[in-house]
């Protein structure tokens, strides 16, 4: 329905127009145009009829469809799921910038401001915390625009949020979350203080080892290393691994009683899985990357709701059912980077699903049978 009514509705905001010559620049109708109301998915808008062609505003469009209406420097007013390009990787560098993060700032995010010892603290209506989550995010946003620029302050950054690393890191590897955490208002179960996320493990691990082979410094790669230890050690023993279907190993972000499955925090901490056995060579890492692609070959389909993608698996993990829960647009953008990365990684493995998730956001659903 999407695709039709984008294709057969002309996207112009109209709205108390009556002369044909402002509704279509350019062209010259046989005929005034004429107002008359258009039902837009059940809601009656207003319209203007010329010759054969029918126009409806375009914030009524956008408000229906979940579209972005903006101007652009151009002048030219545009109607998007998301309003800035959808970042892709073509070339997976570990010791690169990561992913898109050297566009990032993480301080302009929702919740979060700079504490005085120069690391992310999250202010919830509980409390303020370092959330490790994105604490770890932090350090990656200045390693990546310190090796982008060479730019020292940078640096300075980078290297404070890895020597708090070092120092909250426990010794089991682990930065224990601070807060209790309840997944959906409950749907999932309840998280209690102390729990580890694979995310901000595997981002972590990552992170650590990128200052450790660009500063020289053997104590972050030791620190990257321990890290992965979490995710070794299955969800019921304290970890973050979860065995999908009982037999394919899952990072998971919230690891939760029931499973949750959240795809951007698993391909965070899998892409952080890769860079680490790349930098540190070492074997396990490399073993759990590869074990970690298998997963994803079994779950993507999974993850596909023909018009976008569903940010968690709920639906199909929890008893009774939940209706799938799909992705903000951004999350399915950052989906498809995320992707667009293990695709650049592995050769084009992953090339058909980057490109139908990307056409998503251009309002290409799949069609029906």
């Amino acid at each position: 329905m999407r695709k039709f009514i984008i294709a057969l509705i002309a996207l112009f905001a109209l709205t108390g127009c009556t002369s044909s010559e402002s509704a279509v620049p350019g062209k010259t109708p046989s005929v005034a145009a004429t107002q008359v109301p258009v039902g837009l998915l059940n809601e009656t808008v207003p319209g203007l009829r010329v010759n054969d062609e029918l126009y409806v505003p375009l914030d009524a469009l956008g408000r229906r469809l979940g579209l972005t209406v903006s101007t652009g420097s151009d002048g030219v007013v545009r109607a998007t799921y998301v309003e800035d390009e959808t970042p892709l990787v073509k070339k997976h560098d570990p010791r690169g910038p990561w992913l898109h993060f050297a566009t990032v700032d993480v301080t302009t995010w929702r919740r979060i401001a700079i504490g005085p010892d120069g690391i992310p603290v999250s202010t919830y209506e509980f409390g303020t915390f370092h959330y490790p989550v994105e604490v770890v995010q932090y350090g990656m946003e200045n390693y990546s625009k310190w090796v982008a620029t060479g730019d020292a302050k940078y640096r300075a950054k980078a290297e404070t949020v890895a020597r708090w690393l070092l120092e909250h890191q426990d010794a089991k590897g682990g930065w224990p979350v601070p807060f209790a955490y309840s997944y959906r208002d409950g749907l999932a179960g309840e998280l209690r203080a102390g729990w580890y996320s694979g995310m901000a493990q595997g981002i972590g691990a990552a992170f650590l080892a990128k200052m450790h082979d660009k500063t020289g410094e053997s104590r972050y790669g030791d620190a990257a290393l321990l890290a992965l230890g979490p995710m070794r050690t299955e969800v019921g023993e304290g970890g973050v691994l979860r065995r999908f279907e009982g037999r394919l190993d899952w990072f998971e972000e919230y690891p939760t009683p029931t499973p949750t499955h959240v795809l951007n925090g698993y391909l965070f901490a899998l892409i952080g899985v890769y860079d680490v056995g790349e930098l540190m060579d070492d074997a396990g890492a490399k073993e759990m990357f590869q074990r970690g692609l298998k997963t994803l070959d079994r779950v993507l389909p999974l993850y596909d709701l023909a018009s976008r993608t569903t940010y968690d698996l709920l639906h199909y993990t929890r008893t009774p059912a939940t209706p799938p829960n799909p992705a903000r647009w951004s999350y399915h953008s950052l989906h498809v980077t995320q992707l667009s990365a293990l695709n650049a990684i592995t050769g084009g493995r992953y090339d058909p699903v980057e490109k139908r998730w990307l056409g998503y956001l251009d309002g290409k659903a799949l069609p029906g049978n």
